[in-house]
């Protein structure tokens, strides 16, 4: 997205903030902290930015990929919501990082090593969280102190993160070749032999190994599942690869790794869309924390209060269709509702429910070995 769109996607979101009266100092030119924000959402709030102040905190660094949250233009939006939410001139720098997994063991080295941490703001899946609940990696906080959206349902075991994201697997399919009377209504569907050839999966097998803890399913069932499924596939395709399924090279992606992806090539003219079978409805998270070693550990807390607001939880999904299905506004709620997909239904997988679950490792190495090992 060119400088350009990113001032308008800026002005747009913050036209929308609805915020009332004078708004306070936006802070000095060093960036600081206004010493009056507006408008102020809880006495926490104002806590955080008096610390702020006095502890020179006066930019945000964050790092993470730029296929993370929208990368270096979320950056620029969040930056905006952020100084209009608290009437600050605050500085957010996006360095682009590796993956998400490869930033959780980056932040570990460095507080192993007693250095401030590359990203004042760690971000982690469900499955990178789970193994660090208990390495003091995340300062504990209770974020449920800084707005009514927070609520204790959002927070990661120990109060170590917050949800921001949710994400939710599903077909991605290519219209032009699966017409409506083909669309998958249960998993059982894509096995029919008309489609050999023409189905993608992930080499990581995203959502089969949460799936088999549906009441529909068992570890084994689904890996006699899996089995079947591997004679129908074409190859083997990554997140952020679904072009390759609007082009035709295959017909349907099973499964994806959430409907964000293939949202970003709709909005282009893409045909595609994903379903949700009715025995594969699960729910995973993104999280984000300040780690123990964080260089801006106030900022860090606000920026993410910002992101769960309806502003910044509206700045996600313009730049990357990404939202939390729970919060009010929500745009993913609103086009499960209008494809008639019930949420209540969804195994909801969050950090707590994979770390009760160590198995789910090793049934997603087993699976990631039948298909790697197919092609």
């Amino acid at each position: 997205m060119k400088a350009a769109a990113v001032a308008l996607l800026v002005a747009g979101l913050l036209a929308g903030c609805g915020t009332s009266g004078t708004a306070a100092p936006s802070g000095s030119s060093t960036g600081q902290p206004a010493a009056q924000a507006s408008p102020i959402q809880s006495a926490e709030i104002q806590r955080l930015l008096d610390a702020a102040r006095n502890d020179h905190e006066t930019e945000l660094g964050i790092s993470w990929a730029e296929s993370s949250l929208g990368g270096s233009v979320g950056a620029k939006a969040f930056e905006g919501v952020f100084n209009n939410l608290y009437g600050t001139n605050i500085k957010i720098n996006f360095t682009p990082g590796p993956s998400i997994p490869d930033v959780t063991g980056k932040v570990t080295q460095e507080l192993a090593a007693g250095q401030k941490s590359s990203t004042d703001v760690l971000i982690t899946a469900d499955t990178t969280l789970a193994p660090v609940l208990d390495r003091d990696l995340l300062e504990p906080y209770d974020y449920t102190q800084l707005s009514p959206r927070i609520t204790s349902k959002f927070l990661a075991p120990k109060n170590l993160s917050v949800e921001v994201v949710s994400l939710v697997p599903g077909i991605t399919y290519n219209t032009n070749l699966v017409q409506p009377a083909d669309v998958h209504k249960k998993m059982e569907d894509v096995l029919n032999p008309k489609w050999k050839g023409k189905i993608a999966t992930t080499p990581y097998v995203t959502g089969f190994d949460r799936i088999a803890l549906r009441p529909e399913w068992t570890p084994q069932k689904v890996k006699d599942y899996m089995a079947k499924l591997t004679t129908n596939l074409g190859g083997l395709i990554r997140s952020g690869e679904e072009p390759r399924i609007a082009t035709g090279e295959f017909a349907m992606m099973v499964l994806d790794t959430g409907f964000h992806q293939a949202q970003k090539q709709i909005v282009k003219g893409a045909p595609l869309q994903q379903v949700i079978p009715q025995d594969a409805g699960t729910v995973g998270f993104l999280y984000l924390g300040v780690p123990r070693n964080s260089a801006h550990p106030n900022l860090a807390k606000l920026y993410i209060n910002a992101l769960m607001t309806e502003q910044g939880q509206a700045a996600l999904y313009t730049v990357a269709f990404l939202d939390h299905y729970e919060l009010a506004g929500s745009r993913l709620a609103a086009e499960l509702k209008q494809r008639g997909v019930d949420p209540s239904t969804f195994l909801r997988t969050d950090v707590a429910f994979v770390a009760a679950h160590p198995e789910l490792s090793q049934l997603q190495l087993e699976l990631q070995k039948m298909v790697t090992e197919q092609k």
